[in-house]
């Protein structure tokens, strides 16, 4: 989206989506730094890892990706397909590029972990595990996600199909249910977990889609033969459509106590429930959170990059009494180092890409 029409709360959103994922990421490596730190409180880390704060993030992020996707691929199918390609190229790859360098130091490099050209090379393309490597930074799987999302998006455009809100409804639903079915029928458990979530993900970002539509217009309604049907209900019915994943989930984490599951089962739907509120209870659109979401991509892939490299010159530079203060002090530099590095990939690589996509499509 331009910036004449961009959702100032949107970037907002995003912001709050990128803090929640350094908070669990952060806490999780750094709440054993030492026994001092330890013994001042887990606090934090407890609290982020219960409700799962990062997945909340993710969910948060995929909301907004429908929300905002499904309404920027527009015109006749060449030049809106020529826009659509070329502006999301060069809105994920040159930052992404990026990190996947700055990750090869901070995370493989400095823990003397090998790698070689096949590791490069297969994460250059941002779907390294397709070519059987290993992501350089874990949270790519997100981006394979993403990438999917948009292939989809685009077939539906080229078939006239993304304008449609029944559409979207029942790619929603439907991904919703096929993820339930081959979750409980047909998924081999060594699957990663990353493929088998993703129609559930995918499901999240066209429920996104569709809570474009009805937020555009919520008086809209569409035709069923006779039958006049408000969006507004049928969001709705997808509402409580996506939530049922998560509740199977949640009843299952209940009945065998299984912790991963009932984390599961309540960042979804908070990660849901954030996302609405903040579209239509309380709209951020404080200048600090909406600067943090605008760099919120540069912020989500750099992160690690911080805090790792925090984490292994404390291990191996520092002196010891830099690792005895509160996981709070940790958090709060890798936030702040981690918004300054995405402050200097935003202002020269990211945004001089966006800017470059937009005048090779006017």
């Amino acid at each position: 989206m331009n910036n004449t029409n961009r959702f100032s709360h949107i970037d907002a959103l995003r912001g709050i989506a990128a803090l929640l994922v350094i908070w669990l990421h952060v806490s999780e490596v750094f709440v054993r730094l030492s026994p001092e730190t330890l013994a001042q409180g887990t606090a934090l880390y407890d609290f982020a890892w219960a409700v799962d704060v990062g997945r909340i993030g993710v969910v948060i992020f995929f909301s907004i990706s429908g929300f905002v996707i499904c309404r920027s691929l527009n015109g006749n199918i060449i030049e809106g397909s020529k826009k659509f390609l070329i502006r999301r190229f060069l809105r994920l790859y040159p930052a992404f590029w990026v990190s996947v360098v700055l990750g090869l130091y901070s995370m493989w490099w400095l823990f003397d972990k090998p790698f070689g050209r096949d590791i490069i090379v297969a994460n250059i393309t941002m779907l390294p595990e397709l070519f059987g490597e290993k992501p350089v930074i874990a949270l790519y799987w997100t981006l394979e996600t993403e990438l999917v999302f948009y292939v989809m998006c685009w077939l539906l455009f080229l078939n006239r199909n993304l304008n449609n809100p029944i559409i979207l409804f029942l790619m929603s639903a439907s991904l919703t249910v096929v993820f339930v079915v081959l979750k409980t029928f047909f998924l081999p458990p060594e699957l990663r977990s990353s493929l088998k979530a993703m129609p559930y993900h995918l499901a999240i970002m066209f429920w996104g889609g569709f809570f474009r539509y009805w937020y555009d217009d919520k008086k809209a309604f569409i035709t069923l033969g006779t039958i006049k049907i408000q969006l507004q209900w049928l969001l709705y019915v997808l509402t409580i459509i996506i939530f049922v994943p998560a509740l199977i989930a949640f009843i299952q984490g209940l009945i065998t106590q299984d912790s991963h599951l009932l984390r599961l089962g309540k960042s979804y739907p908070l990660g849901i429930f954030v996302f609405i509120i903040g579209n239509l209870v309380f709209k951020i659109k404080n200048q600090f959170m909406v600067w943090t979401g605008t760099v919120s991509y540069s912020l989500y892939l750099v992160h690690p990059v911080i805090f790792y490299s925090l984490f292994w010159f404390l291990n191996n530079k520092a002196p010891h009494w830099l690792m005895t203060f509160h996981l709070s002090i940790y958090i709060a530099f890798s936030i702040v180092f981690s918004m300054a590095l995405s402050a200097i990939i935003y202002y020269t690589v990211e945004k001089p890409s966006i800017d470059y996509a937009h005048k090779l499509t006017r």
